[in-house]
């Protein structure tokens, strides 16, 4: 059938790269797996035999049905950003639409039950989500992963490997969620690592003008950091530190 633009639909058609996808998610007894955008199903073909409860979430209500006639397997015609997700450990994968391919991401690894998650992105992405401080790709995105996750490349693909061949390389990112590596509050935290980014090259003083001047240097300070500090240089254990003092009695 033919792809469809406003679901971001590249399917993908290298069959080496299905398998290394599959044996990367290593899912455990009584762990569900949850597919992500089937598409055509060929991942879904070799989800299938292994031993796991495989549930499909498909978009499209025409490849949804498609799949249900070819395959047996529970397939949720349903949007990914407000499906259900398993109420019991689960391991994700899939081929994420470019358009919505991140805010998918955050919500899965951000999910209590979730225990992996393998997944085909933008390669642009994939460097954001591995980024290192300083890095140009270094952003909110690598800060709000490493909350929830650890996250590695498995592998790269070029335009070649789907149909329609995309206008950018591709890369599959392992995503295994963690305990919580922050003392602060979470939605605190967010909130701080998000007004950090607003202009990349700002210092972080500058950035956080939602909050009092002195307040904010007192916090950098507190934490150890020079008042000069970027948020492109700081690691996710500085914001910790900043976001705890901003919540700390002497920093009120």
């Amino acid at each position: 059938m033919r792809p469809k633009k406003k679901w971001g639909q590249n399917f993908l058609r290298n069959r080496a790269a299905v398998e290394r996808i599959v044996a990367a998610i290593e899912a455990q007894p009584g762990e569900a797996i949850v597919e992500i955008g089937p598409g055509e199903g060929v991942l879904t073909e070799k989800l299938v035999e292994l031993p796991n409860e495989v549930i499909a979430i498909e978009i499209d209500p025409e490849l949804a049905a498609r799949l249900r006639a070819r395959l047996s397997v529970d397939v949720r015609n349903e949007d990914a950003l407000e499906a259900l997700l398993p109420d019991k450990p689960f391991r994700a994968v899939g081929n994420l639409p470019y358009n919505v391919g991140t805010p998918i991401l955050r919500r899965v690894i951000a999910d209590p039950n979730c225990r992996r998650a393998v997944f085909m992105l933008q390669k642009e992405v994939a460097q954001r989500l591995t980024a290192k401080p300083g890095d140009e790709q270094y952003g909110y995105l690598t800060l709000y992963a490493a909350m929830f996750a650890s996250a590695h490349v498995l592998m790269t693909l070029g335009p070649k490997s789907f149909h329609p061949a995309p206008k950018v390389d591709s890369a599959v990112v392992v995503l295994d969620p963690r305990p919580p590596v922050y003392s602060s509050d979470r939605d605190a935290l967010i909130d701080l690592i998000s007004a950090s980014f607003r202009m990349r090259r700002k210092k972080l003083v500058n950035n956080l003008n939602g909050w009092p001047r002195e307040h904010v240097l007192r916090a950098i300070r507190e934490a150890g950091l020079d008042e000069r500090v970027r948020a492109e240089q700081m690691t996710l254990e500085d914001f910790d530190r900043v976001a705890a003092h901003f919540s700390a009695p002497t920093a009120g």
